[in-house]
């Protein structure tokens, strides 16, 4: 997964670093920003081998509730003319409005 990915290019970027290769070698080599490489090496002199487990942000809030989501697939999912609307098919605008 992607998890495995940026592990390994993280340990790539530590044993190129201890093999002696500047941060700009590093960055041609994992085709990574030179700032990238030298957080992780800042990481890796700070917290050790843990700097290689990505710490995911949480993302943008949702704007939808759980609520909201099931009503929406629940009338996405419905005939429209099941519930008195004169068109056969939903379309998002459709769904908007209603």
């Amino acid at each position: 997964g992607s998890t495995s990915s940026v592990r390994f290019r993280r340990a790539m970027m530590l044993l190129a670093s201890a093999g002696g290769n500047t941060v700009p070698v590093i960055a041609r080599l994992v085709q990574a920003d030179e700032d990238t490489v030298r957080d992780v090496i800042h990481r890796f002199n700070e917290i050790g081998l843990a700097c290689l487990n990505p710490q995911w942000a949480g993302g943008r809030p949702r704007l939808l509730s759980r609520d909201d989501e099931d009503f929406v697939i629940q009338t996405a999912t419905t005939r429209p003319s099941v519930l008195g609307k004169p068109f056969t098919r939903w379309s998002v605008r459709k769904l908007v409005d209603h």
